[in-house]
């Protein structure tokens, strides 16, 4: 086996969100006036998210909204950016995805140890409960309790001390997940649920291609 651990992040990885936290600086954009398209959005939100490495009090990326702005290409007029500011950008009601169990049975059926990595709050843990998914793993590195929020190399290596190496990291956001494995020497897997990163090669739509593309891997 080439490979002795897998990295899984949290959000919009095995769990998702209605509504999740890009649809509501969507909705904050629309109330505003500007009607941009939702991948613009949440790429140019994901790229302010990139360029913080510690988390605020509650444990998450903390975004500047005149960075995420600039990214948009929209001018950070007061008025808006407080509305940014302002706004509660979390993630709404939580559901599980339905290829997870699936995913994470299959690692665990191939010997693979298994550790969670996200930019998260307390509130992940009672995820973790909720939908009985902490007996997958074999170590847990949080944000909120390593302080720092990935794509921190601090974050990964934690997990990296309590599972071995190599690993492999499956996440959602290129500038957090893929380029923070990257830095930490994991082979990133982007997953791209929702189609936000077509210029991204090597991606995957779920789990399933996910899981396929580990074994490939770990034959290669």
């Amino acid at each position: 086996m080439k490979y002795k651990a897998v990295l899984v992040d949290l959000g919009n990885t095995l769990v998702g969100f209605k509504p999740v936290f890009y649809e509501k600086v969507y909705q904050v954009l629309k109330d505003n006036g500007y009607n941009i398209e939702i991948r613009r959005v949440f790429r140019a939100y994901a790229k302010a998210m990139g360029m913080i490495n510690y988390p605020d009090e509650d444990g998450l990326e903390r975004v500047d909204p005149k960075e995420f702005l600039y990214f948009l290409g929209v001018y950070p007029y007061q008025r808006l950016v407080k509305a940014l500011s302002e706004a509660e950008i979390r993630d709404g009601e939580a559901f599980l995805y339905g290829d997870a169990l699936d995913f994470l049975e299959g690692l665990k059926s191939k010997g693979f140890k298994l550790a969670l990595v996200s930019n998260a709050t307390p509130r992940a843990k009672e995820l973790l409960k909720q939908f009985d998914l902490e007996k997958y793993f074999d170590a847990f590195a949080l944000s909120y309790e390593v302080m720092a929020v990935k794509p921190n190399p601090k974050i990964f290596n934690f997990a990296l001390s309590k599972v071995r190496f190599p690993a492999i990291h499956v996440g959602d956001i290129y500038e957090v997940d893929y380029v923070g494995a990257k830095r930490s020497y994991v082979d990133p897997i982007l997953l791209d649920r929702y189609d936000f990163y077509p210029d991204i090669k090597g991606r995957v739509k779920d789990l399933k291609e996910a899981l396929r593309k580990i074994e490939e891997m770990n034959r290669g």
